[in-house]
């Protein structure tokens, strides 16, 4: 499949598409969480080795 991409060239275009990128992919992370089998203090342990300086 070949796809094609535009990418914003405005500046502030470019900021608001990373925060757009990086909302998906904490709700992708979050999602996965909660569907993990464990319990929520090893889910929490997981969070703070991904992001140690966000918690």
């Amino acid at each position: 499949m070949n796809m094609i991409v535009h990418y914003p060239k405005a500046e502030a275009d470019q900021k608001d598409l990373g925060k757009k990128a990086a909302l998906i992919h904490n709700q992708a992370v979050l999602q996965y969480l909660k569907q993990l089998s464990c319990p929520n203090y090893q889910k929490q342990a997981l969070l703070k080795e991904m992001y140690p300086d966000h918690l």
